[in-house]
């Protein structure tokens, strides 16, 4: 699996794994089938409730058709909006296979890129273009992806630090577990925290987001400051 190298706007360098086709495609199967799922419980409540859709049509015509044309819609296009904005970059197919969408620069997605990006899933990517076109691009980038400047991550679960020699302290005495990676992040955070005036409050709410998530440990972000210090003290002890 092939790997990349990030340079956010702080000037922080993070490595992700980019996501393969075929874990992609695996998360859009699942996507698919629940999109399905959605459809299909429409037309069991409309069953249940005796509703004949030809009935209705003759009855309110047009009116039909554009409300059956938005819920469509909605189900094949705001699905992945609103499971992207509400899950930082996931959907329940991607969250499944530990797969998160950022943006070129390895900062969070907005409304805009995900617009973009899955407009451009349901009137090209669809017909197979984007398949192809993840073949031809080294980051395994669709249509979609290329026009919003986004990429497909890999939600890697990092491995614990080698601990063996490191002043004789074993693991268990660390309330968390943290990388010589991880370790070099938040001392390049504290260094140049200062310097970075307004983008200080955004950098310090995605790593407290991150070591969170990935130490699935409970944290305001007003507790961040004192979370993301205690990290950094247990890794000097560390490392």
């Amino acid at each position: 699996m092939n790997k990349i190298k990030i340079t956010t706007p702080e000037n922080i360098e993070i490595e992700y794994k980019l996501a393969g086709l075929g874990s992609r495609a695996a998360a859009a199967v699942i996507d698919f089938f629940i999109q399905g799922a959605a459809i299909l419980i429409i037309l069991i409540t409309l069953i249940a409730f005796e509703i004949n859709p030809l009935d209705l049509y003759e009855e309110n015509g047009g009116w039909v058709i554009g409300v059956a044309i938005i819920i469509i819609w909605i189900i094949a296009y705001g699905y992945f909006i609103i499971f992207e904005m509400s899950m930082n970059g996931m959907t329940p197919g991607k969250k499944l296979f530990k797969l998160r969408t950022i943006r070129n620069n390895g900062q969070p997605i907005t409304i805009k890129h995900s617009i973009i990006r899955n407009l451009f899933r349901i009137i090209i990517d669809y017909y197979g273009v984007g398949v192809v076109l993840m073949f031809f691009t080294k980051e395994y980038k669709r249509v979609g992806d290329l026009l919003a400047s986004t990429i497909v991550v890999v939600e890697e679960k990092k491995d614990m630090p080698d601990i063996i020699d490191l002043k004789n302290k074993k693991a268990n005495n660390y309330r968390y577990i943290i990388t010589k990676e991880e370790y070099r992040l938040l001392k390049k955070y504290f260094y140049r925290k200062e310097a970075l005036g307004e983008n200080t409050e955004t950098l310090k709410r995605e790593l407290g987001e991150y070591f969170t998530e990935k130490l699935k440990v409970t944290k305001y972000e007003r507790e961040y400051d004192i979370f993301l210090n205690e990290l950094l003290e247990q890794g000097a002890n560390l490392f």
